[in-house]
């Protein structure tokens, strides 16, 4: 069972002790998650990239409803991937609970609400099966650690979470947390992505730069 890369990127948006989003990802964790579904659309080749531009290639279903709403919304593109996040982020207002029913539905995360005299007051995560997210972060610390070569996936994943403020959330050691801010500020140009990819990577730095 392979995540996509929005579901990744929720998991470590979450507290895993709290069962609730990061404070330090609350103004970030919307346009995070259409950045890195758009991405991850070009990685299936769905969209391209052009001069840091959407390129529409094939809107043939994706198998999965959250990535499917986002090229829909993304109509016939033309436009940065920044300026479109922005024209779509209105509709996409529930996207991290769009994003957290699929980890539910995977079996990943459980729901479970807080209740005061029978009323439920409030909601947590709890992560029913750490093994997924426990991947992503050995992943991401042996390419901070030890140098391992990433895949384009976890360049953006990586790039991605850096933008949203919550390295921190994966890295808690100080030394080891300026180390691989180190790498991930500079991550989208050490040649494992495509040029194109490596524009929309920086477009979105300067980005979340504004939020």
């Amino acid at each position: 069972m392979k995540l996509s890369l929005a579901e990744g990127l929720m998991l470590i948006a979450l507290d895993d002790e709290e069962g609730r989003l990061l404070a330090a990802a609350e103004h970030s964790i919307n346009h995070g998650l259409l950045a890195i579904l758009i991405l991850e659309l070009s990685l299936i080749k769905r969209v391209s990239f052009d001069n840091g531009k959407i390129v529409v290639k094939d809107t043939t279903g994706t198998g999965n409803k959250v990535l499917d709403n986002v090229l829909k919304a993304i109509g016939g593109g033309g436009d940065t991937v920044p300026v479109t996040i922005k024209k779509i982020a209105g509709s996409f207002e529930h996207i991290q609970d769009d994003v957290i029913e699929l980890l539910v539905q995977r079996g990943i995360l459980k729901v479970e609400s807080t209740k005061l005299l029978w009323i439920p007051v409030s909601e947590r995560m709890d992560n029913a099966n750490y093994a997924f997210e426990q991947e992503i972060r050995d992943t991401l610390k042996a390419v901070v650690q030890s140098g391992k070569k990433p895949t384009p996936a976890i360049v953006i994943l990586m790039s991605i979470i850096h933008s949203c403020g919550i390295l921190e959330e994966v890295f808690k050691d100080r030394d080891a947390l300026i180390d691989a801010v180190k790498v991930a500020k500079d991550i989208g140009s050490t040649g494992f992505v495509d040029d194109s990819t490596r524009v929309v990577l920086e477009d979105l730095k300067s980005h979340f730069g504004t939020l």
